[in-house]
């Protein structure tokens, strides 16, 4: 039994007798970065920016990608809507509250009451029930006061806020007034 169980341990080695030439491949191990270059830091920076380069420039396409999902592709017919354009911040509307001032060349008669040539602080006011009335000051002095028609024409003004006298024939002329509310007329006689 003895002897059957060394032939068959001997036997077992065999296949490892075969393979003893590959052990011998791992005597050069030591020498394994003999052939390899030293880099410089130099050398190592340059790698790295090329590699952040490339990181920046796929960003950079995400991005564009990005903005074009969101605002449409391309560029649009109007300059500053290009998705590469900076948004501007806009002044916030606020209500005229001091009125506008009106040059009267002409003697208007309101309320039966004339109202002479000069410079006119306007200012527009609707009441509860929706009637819209301007009203004419010189100086904090009260003048007169007109009913006006609210419109939605804005008369071509270049500004939001706008007052001016229109002549519209021998015995009227018109008051056009432009607000953040509301565009008002009016028409007033004159001698």
């Amino acid at each position: 039994m003895k002897k059957l169980f060394l032939i068959l341990f001997a036997v077992s080695l065999l296949p490892l007798c075969a393979y003893s030439d590959d052990w011998d491949n791992f005597s050069d191990i030591d020498r394994a970065w003999d052939g390899q270059d030293a880099i410089t830091n130099k050398q190592f920076e340059e790698a790295i920016d090329t590699i952040e380069g490339n990181k920046k420039k796929k960003e950079a396409k995400q991005r564009k990608k990005l903005i074009k999902k969101i605002g449409g592709g391309g560029t649009s017919l109007h300059p500053d809507l290009s998705p590469d354009s900076e948004i501007k911040s806009l002044a916030p509307l606020k209500e005229n509250e001091d009125g506008m001032l009106l040059n009267v060349p002409v003697n208007l008669i309101i309320n039966n009451m004339p109202l002479e040539k000069g410079f006119y602080k306007v200012i527009a006011e609707k009441d509860k029930k929706g009637e819209i009335y301007l009203s004419f000051y010189q100086s904090q002095y009260f003048k007169g006061k007109v009913k006006a028609v609210e419109t939605t024409e804005d008369y071509n003004q270049e500004n939001l806020d706008f007052v001016e006298l229109i002549p519209y024939n021998e015995n009227f002329v018109k008051i056009i007034f432009g607000s953040l509310d509301f565009n008002a007329f009016a028409f007033i006689p004159y001698k």
